[in-house]
């Protein structure tokens, strides 16, 4: 004779933790904007990018270049 409080109760386990994986599976899933967001290859100075970037590293001084 099987307990059926028992598997009622398992049942209604499996439907919440469903209903919550299927909640956050839509969360990371869902639609996110395609248009991405398009910067000017130039800082308001008019100097390039690439070049504001690097910075002054002496490597007698040790450490890592700061940016």
């Amino acid at each position: 004779m099987r307990n059926t409080s028992n598997d009622k109760a398992n049942q209604k386990r499996h439907k919440r933790e469903k209903a919550t994986i299927d909640y956050l599976v839509d969360k990371v899933y869902e639609n996110r904007p395609t248009g991405g967001k398009v910067q000017s290859p130039t800082t308001d100075n008019g100097v390039p990018v690439e070049e504001q970037v690097r910075k002054e590293w002496d490597p007698k001084k040790g450490g890592l270049p700061t940016f």
